[in-house]
């Protein structure tokens, strides 16, 4: 089916409701409509009550204040393996051999990882799988861009500027 789109009536209207605002119940902040997720199912015409912002840091509080739920659900959910690998294109097989080629280690920092909690690392270019990493070294990776001449000149500027230095001690 075709939908015919008249150009002018779908301006109006995104100029129409970009301008309406709604107070965010927990920050208490006006914000744009287009800050607020819509409610789901009969309610889906509805915006949620919370700002698309307090509902991460909702989302993050629960999450870090419940670890231990998180992680059971984890755990005896063997889905969400197998669903975070076909993301990645890749099978729960493949995944588990890296990592236990890596013997359970962080190849970057070196710290031990549970398969569980750890991130799928792939090129973002290729989209192809690269290894097994914490999720602090797959967050680094990406914040430097996975540039390797960004990740020198940080390594050039700690070695002048100064820097911890191996901490075995951790």
């Amino acid at each position: 089916m075709q939908h015919i789109i008249d150009h002018d009536k779908l301006m109006d209207y995104i100029n129409d409701n970009s301008s309406k605002t709604k107070i965010c119940k927990k920050c208490e902040i006006s914000k744009p409509l287009t800050d607020f997720r819509n409610r789901g199912g009969k309610m889906k015409h509805l915006k949620k009550s919370y700002c698309n912002k307090c509902l991460y840091s909702e989302h993050k509080r629960w999450v870090n204040e419940n670890q231990d739920k998180v992680r059971e659900y984890r755990e005896k959910d063997t889905w969400t393996l197998v669903k975070r690998c076909a993301r990645r294109g890749i099978s729960p097989e493949v995944l588990v051999s890296a990592y236990e080629s890596q013997s359970g280690l962080c190849p970057i920092c070196e710290s031990s990882i549970s398969i569980i909690d750890s991130a799928i690392d792939h090129n973002h270019k290729t989209n192809k799988f690269r290894g097994v990493l914490c999720k602090t070294c797959n967050r680094a990776l990406g914040l430097f861009k996975d540039s390797p001449k960004v990740l020198m000149n940080a390594y050039t500027y700690l070695e002048s500027k100064g820097n911890y230095g191996d901490r075995e001690e951790e």
